[in-house]
């Protein structure tokens, strides 16, 4: 029985192993951060401290991204991905060593997630570049679009399983019953991507140096407009919009008084449910048309949404809201990184791949932990408010004045040619 088209790629059995354990790892991934958060948050009572936590995990993405670049076009993707999600899972099950015995704290969580960061930004790289080797050409848009609803919509799974139980953070060993669930996670994910049967490497020649490896990279992105328009658009959207994490703590305790962690993860779960529905949608939609159409809805509502959060004191809305978020800024991030795989050749492919992670990722680190500096002083409505603003006008202004934008925005892409020269 054929599959929906929102499913096409699943017919192709490495696939559904890879997205299987792109997924769990996400929601290992999550699991450790939103409960390190809350644990910090409640520990301290200061929002910069979560920031600074937020930032340990996200730095990596700036630092490693270019290295994981290089190797996802130089060794086989497959070990590449396997090596580095057991290096998640030995990082994750450290911290519950750490909390078993009594000593966890805030710089070794810090440490632990700055490693696992390491490693996870390595193996996205890897992910990206694997899952565009398995699949045949025809079902490639819907495999990429597939794969990146995992980023953010496997947050369903680990705020799922803390919605669940209900067990609160932040008293004696509790935490560590969520540190274990991310670590048991982790390792069914990597018993999935062990069952990969394809083995892919890049075409980047090996006799290449890291330094001009690199080099290349970026200059394939800044001379290839059609490709760094969306990186330079996804930065502004990931610094402006998406760097809500060192604050969403605070302002479910301040704005909509939570005193345990039930809210955040209800919120944490309703951007999931968003992010997972919003880019199974787009998975089905095939023409030029309306994926640009979507791409101006989605910067529009991603512009908007933050907007509502934080002007709301209400935990219906403040749930909508965060929903509206998970669609809109899930969608455009695929849409992106959609247009970018197009238009970049293989040989580049990883490299890529990693330099658009360092410009998400690296810019999310350190607005992260500046947004938790603020919220301690200006409040975390308010920052969401002003970013949001902000963003509408960056967006707004860079699809009337940017020709690729605004042909993609009226459905007139066109593909790069692939050829690099």
């Amino acid at each position: 029985m054929p599959l929906l088209p929102h499913l096409a790629a699943f017919e192709n059995r490495d696939f559904r192993y890879i997205w299987g354990a792109n997924a769990l790892g996400g929601a290992s991934t999550w699991t450790f951060l939103i409960a390190s958060q809350w644990y910090v948050l409640s520990e301290s009572d200061k929002s910069l401290l979560v920031g600074l936590f937020t930032f340990a995990s996200m730095l990596p993405y700036l630092l490693v991204s270019p290295i994981g670049g290089i190797l996802a076009d130089r060794t086989e993707r497959k070990k590449l991905t396997a090596i580095t999600q057991a290096g998640i899972t030995i990082s994750i099950v450290t911290s519950v060593l750490l909390s078993l015995f009594g000593v966890l704290n805030l710089w070794n969580l810090c440490i632990l997630a700055f490693a696992a960061g390491c490693f996870r930004s390595t193996q996205e790289s890897a992910l990206v570049s694997l899952v565009t080797n398995v699949v045949p050409k025809k079902t490639l848009l819907n495999a990429i679009t597939l794969n990146s609803a995992t980023r953010h919509g496997s947050r369903v799974i680990g705020m799922g399983l803390l919605l669940m139980t209900r067990v609160p953070l932040g008293e004696g060993l509790d935490i560590t019953q969520f540190l274990l669930a991310s670590s048991l996670l982790g390792a069914i994910s990597l018993i999935l991507i062990v069952r990969v049967r394809k083995r892919s490497t890049g075409e980047s020649l090996p006799e290449t140096g890291l330094i001009r490896g690199v080099v290349e990279g970026v200059k394939f992105i800044y001379t290839k407009h059609e490709v760094g328009i969306f990186i330079i658009l996804v930065a502004f959207h990931c610094a402006l919009v998406m760097s809500f994490d060192s604050i969403l703590p605070v302002l479910t305790r301040d704005s909509l008084g939570s005193e345990d962690e039930f809210l955040l993860a209800l919120l944490v779960l309703s951007f999931g449910g968003g992010a997972a529905i919003g880019t199974f949608l787009l998975a089905g939609v095939r023409s030029e048309s309306g994926k640009g159409r979507l791409l101006l809805l989605t910067g529009t509502v991603s512009s908007l949404s933050p907007i509502a959060l934080g002007l709301s004191s209400d935990i219906s809305i403040s749930f909508i809201a965060s929903f509206l978020m998970g669609a809109s800024q899930s969608t455009f991030m695929a849409l992106t990184i959609t247009y970018v795989q197009l238009a970049t050749p293989d040989q580049y492919r990883g490299r890529v791949s990693s330099l658009y992670i360092l410009h998400a990722g690296g810019i999310m680190a350190f607005a992260n932990l500046g947004y938790g500096e603020l919220a301690d002083t200006f409040t975390a409505p308010i920052v969401l408010v002003i970013t949001g603003g902000l963003f509408l006008i960056v967006f707004s202004s860079m699809g009337i004045w940017d020709k690729v934008l605004k042909k993609t925005m009226a459905g007139k892409y066109q593909m790069l040619n692939p050829d690099p020269n």
